[in-house]
């Protein structure tokens, strides 16, 4: 699988790039530790289903995809049907697999807090703008682009904000994104929240990854 081209946060970037070797072994490690667990309650705690084949389906962004523990490998649903697997990239997968590691079932709260309120936020919120700002640099004054480029990925309009979205990396965990365009008075901002449960499914480090990774795909 080729790796997906981001600039992943330093404090993050352990996962990915410290060496092939070391991540290669936590990446078997996941699936080795995901097999051994109740498929039933993966599957609940995930809002995941259970193919005829025995593997995970969820959804991740705007597509689905299916997590094959047995053969330690993670493709997009309906590609099956051809001689080749259209495989997801490494940082993905990770994702994926994070995900379904961590997450507890806890219901969604609908209450929005930032990164900094998440569980060490404030330790990892240090390199967070720098991401967020690229978007205040493309669609700073282009409000209405940007929410074109978020139902792109699978995203929905806001209505709490002109310009707001919420985008679902998965089901049990959304992320509010809202454009502030610049005006006469005010410079443009961007804002990014989670709902109250996000600790329960994605470690905060693990959650940075997810704006990264959020940011690439809507400047792409």
């Amino acid at each position: 699988m080729d790796k997906f081209n981001v600039n992943i946060p330093s404090e993050a970037a352990q996962y990915i790039d410290k060496s092939r070797e070391n991540f290669k072994k936590l990446y078997n490690k996941m699936f080795e530790v995901l097999s051994k667990r109740d498929i039933n309650s993966i599957l609940n705690n995930t809002d995941s289903r259970l193919t005829e084949n025995k593997k995970i389906k969820l959804s991740f962004f705007e597509r689905e995809v299916i997590v094959g523990l047995d053969e330690k490998n993670v493709y997009y649903a309906g590609s099956k049907n051809t001689d080749r697997e259209e495989a997801l990239d490494e940082y993905s997968s990770f994702l994926i697999l994070h995900y379904l590691l961590n997450a507890d079932g806890t219901p969604l709260t609908g209450d929005w807090i930032s990164y900094r309120e998440l569980p060490g936020g404030l330790f990892y919120w240090k390199t967070v703008p720098a991401v967020l700002e690229s978007l205040v640099e493309k669609f700073g004054d282009k409000g209405e682009k940007f929410l074109k480029k978020v139902l792109k990925i699978g995203g929905e309009k806001y209505t709490g904000f002109k310009f707001g979205s919420v985008i679902r990396p998965f089901k049990m965990f959304p992320v509010l994104l809202v454009i502030e365009e610049k005006n006469e008075e005010f410079g443009a901002g961007v804002r990014i929240l989670f709902d109250g449960s996000a600790p329960h499914y994605l470690k905060t480090d693990v959650v940075k990854l997810i704006i990264v990774y959020i940011v690439n795909r809507l400047l792409r």
